[in-house]
């Protein structure tokens, strides 16, 4: 199988998976966007379970390298964390609420690629937690490592994805939470 078959494959599979979520795409659909046969596209990739999980990390690696790319462009920690979460989180629900059908990608990740998912948000954390290091490491009083108030903050954002009412919301939720975790290190910014 050929690299370029197989991004051919994930490129439509992407454009497919988001505009009908997961549920009702077939394989047909895939093969169709893909401008192949069905025969074929199960040459490439042999299931739409495989496929999904192909692009969903193929999806996590981009919004990663993006984060980890450019978050040193930015000088405070509050400027860092807000560019973070708007990358990884509302930057995905704007997608999602543009297509109403794709709300069952963030299911179907959970369902069909735990392991991938679980990495990428381990991932994630790993950089809010290189950003938080220096603020925990000045400060004397919180009992919190750097490593949990990420995983706290992620987490508290993922909850609020739930609940908020769009990116919007999402957005302004994310940074009052960010405010409440650099006030709890004693950073302004």
């Amino acid at each position: 199988m050929s690299d370029a078959k197989r991004e051919a494959v994930l490129a439509a599979a992407r454009q497919v998976f988001m505009r009908y979520g997961y549920r009702r795409v077939t394989m047909g659909d895939i093969a169709d966007a893909a401008k192949m046969s069905r025969p074929a596209l199960y040459l490439v990739i042999p299931s739409k379970e495989e496929i999904f999980t192909a692009v969903l990390s193929q999806t996590f690696a981009e919004m990663l390298g993006k984060i980890r790319r450019d978050v040193g462009s930015f000088h405070t920690a509050r400027e860092k964390l807000t560019f973070a979460f708007e990358i990884w989180f509302v930057g995905p629900c704007e997608l999602i609420q543009k297509s109403p059908d794709a709300k069952d990608l963030l299911e179907s990740g959970y369902e069909f690629s735990a392991e991938v998912v679980t990495n990428a948000f381990a991932d994630f954390e790993s950089i809010l937690t290189d950003i938080l290091e220096p603020l925990v490491r000045s400060q004397s009083t919180l009992r919190l490592s750097a490593a949990e108030l990420s995983k706290l903050l992620t987490n508290s954002v993922m909850g609020q994805k739930r609940s908020a009412n769009g990116p919007s919301e999402l957005r302004h939720r994310a940074a009052d939470l960010i405010s409440i975790v650099l006030a709890s290190v004693g950073a302004a910014n």
